[in-house]
């Protein structure tokens, strides 16, 4: 990302004014202008420098249904990220979901129905649609207050350049609304968002803290957001979290319900990253994409962002091992992981012990795998981290585990075991065993000394925490699962990636009001069982520059099941 140490440029006086209106300071309504709102910033230059910039980012190859973007122009690029995701398809009607920044609206809710002059294009109105809200009763008065909205302004020369056909919906959300008036909204809005129309969020951040007090915030409401919980996010605070907690709720509504959608925050930046000055009061910024998402997603990423897939069980031994010397089902399960992952880093959990020539006379509970295979394997799906935390690594005792440690360590693997830390760029991912449900001898139970280990000194990463533990084919934690996890949040972990039972969380769950993300269990990944005993899922995991993360779940299919076919 090029230098951004232009804080005063871009703090226009609507940006200010807005700073006042959070305060509590109203401003008095203006007088509506004839014809088109006419241009409210007047030099190109900048919002074409960051479109170009933008340019080199590879738009969506799957059609959105909502984007959620910025609108402090420091920002800029954020926005043009925002807009260059979704600008490989066209559509015919955009909704723009942004707060009233002036407190300038008498109801709850305002739009209007004149169109806009920017100095990229005019962006012409839905005048049709608006008129179908304005009737709808939703609360919802006509107004004036748009022509120094920057809520709104500020994203409409992106719309003009990308969208020039569209027409747009504007709507400034009132800061006095609550959770039942955005149920109202969303439900009057739902009738005008149809497959050719674009929802766009305009929401800064958390607002007015130090960055250090923002990246707090600002990661408790990605693992909101992540959770997909409407609960949580109707309980976000105005503006340490978000200066629009209704526009975030009523999106997250609408693509639910209308579009069956999920979300994946591709950048979270704070303005403190753009200069060298240090501030006490700063704003963060997330882009958010909204889409069906399927396997064959392109996902673009930012450079400076860190994406990272982990998988649950994996072994290369017994029936899985026959599986997979079949050439032609060997290619297909590792094209449709490939797919998925787009090559970037892998951590899996490894179930059993490597060895150079498995004795056929070992018995089926003792997981031990070939050298070769489980090797090649590992190589060919980009396995960045193996972990042995778990109860089957010591199968053949310790001479066993030293067989597997000296096979990964040979093929340039990297792997950690119980209490044991992983160090990537931007994270650390801590190995950790706690099998008290089978009676395991060889696996110590979870205590305060190895949970410690979580604290990491001396770095800076966020710190994953990958967990052997649970009862087998059960996907929900028992109270020692649920104290652990606790007792993790507390060593300051962003996340928790369980594995053992055999079967995938549904979701993911954010934890004490989001302070930790967690997804339970992974389920399988590489293991020979069917799809009537188990179930798989990977977690995608983005590390932000300011060390925030944001986590994805991605049901997987049973990859054994595919081999046999």
């Amino acid at each position: 990302m090029p230098s951004r140490d232009r804080t005063v440029a871009w703090l226009s006086a609507a940006v200010l004014a807005a700073a006042l209106a959070f305060a509590g300071n109203a401003f008095p309504a203006p007088a509506c202008p004839p014809g088109n709102y006419p241009k409210f910033y007047l030099d190109a230059a900048p919002f074409e420098s960051a479109i170009a910039e933008a340019a080199s980012y590879e738009p969506s190859n799957e059609k959105l249904t909502g984007i959620t973007v910025p609108h402090h122009l420091l920002a800029d690029h954020l926005i043009a990220l925002g807009f260059q995701a979704a600008s490989g398809f066209s559509y015919k009607r955009i909704i723009i979901l942004a707060p009233d920044h002036f407190r300038q609206t008498e109801k709850l809710f305002a739009t209007t129905s004149r169109s806009f002059d920017t100095v990229l294009g005019t962006v012409a109105n839905d005048t049709e649609a608006t008129a179908a809200l304005l009737a709808s009763g939703a609360d919802i008065e006509e107004s004036c207050l748009f022509q120094r909205e920057h809520g709104v302004l500020a994203l409409l020369p992106f719309i003009a350049r990308h969208f020039p056909e569209a027409k747009i919906v504007p709507v400034a959300m009132s800061i006095r609304s609550k959770r039942a008036d955005w149920d109202r909204f969303a439900e009057a809005l739902a009738p005008l968002v149809d497959d050719e129309t674009l929802i766009v969020e305009s929401t800064d951040f958390s607002h007015y803290l130090p960055q250090h007090e923002a990246r707090k915030f600002d990661q408790q409401t990605l693992n909101i957001i992540a959770s997909g919980s409407l609960d949580a996010i109707a309980n976000l605070h105005q503006p340490r979290h978000a200066d629009s907690v209704g526009a975030l709720y009523v999106q997250m509504k609408l693509q639910r319900e209308r579009f069956g959608t999920s979300p994946l925050v591709i950048a979270n930046e704070n303005s403190q990253q753009y200069s060298a000055t240090l501030t006490h009061e700063t704003t963060s910024y997330q882009v958010i994409l909204f889409g069906t998402l399927t396997p064959a997603f392109n996902n673009p990423a930012l450079d400076t962002v860190k994406t990272y897939y982990f998988a649950g069980d994996t072994n290369f031994g017994r029936a899985m091992k026959t599986a997979l010397l079949d050439a032609d089902a060997a290619d297909r399960i590792a094209d449709d992981i490939l797919m998925r992952t787009k090559g970037r880093p892998l951590i899996v959990n490894l179930e059993g012990v490597i060895l150079p020539n498995v004795p056929e006379t070992i018995d089926n509970m003792t997981l031990a795998m070939p050298e070769d295979l489980a090797i090649s394997w590992l190589k060919r799906l980009n396995v960045a981290g193996v972990g042995l935390a778990n109860n089957h690594a010591m199968d053949l005792g310790p001479s066993g585990y030293a067989e597997t440690t000296r096979a990964l360590d040979a093929a340039g693997l990297r792997w950690f075991g119980q209490g044991e830390a992983l160090q990537l760029p931007g994270l650390d991912v801590v190995g950790l065993a706690d099998i008290d449900s089978n009676g395991s001898r060889q696996t110590d139970l979870l205590t305060p000394d190895l949970l410690d280990r979580l604290i990491r000194e001396g770095s800076s990463n966020p710190v994953a925490a990958f967990v052997h533990w649970g009862r087998e084919y059960v996907n929900s934690p028992s109270e020692r699962e649920a104290t652990l996890a606790d007792d993790m949040r507390l060593r300051s972990v962003a996340a928790i990636i369980g594995a053992h039972p055999h079967v995938a969380s549904e979701k993911l769950d954010a934890l004490a009001g989001g302070d930790v993300l967690q997804v339970y269990t992974l389920g399988n990944f590489l293991f020979d069982q069917s799809a009537e005993k188990s179930s798989g899922a990977m977690l995608e995991l983005r590390v932000f520059e300011q060390g925030t993360v944001f986590g994805r779940l991605l049901p997987l299919p049973n990859f054994f099941d595919m081999a046999k076919r």
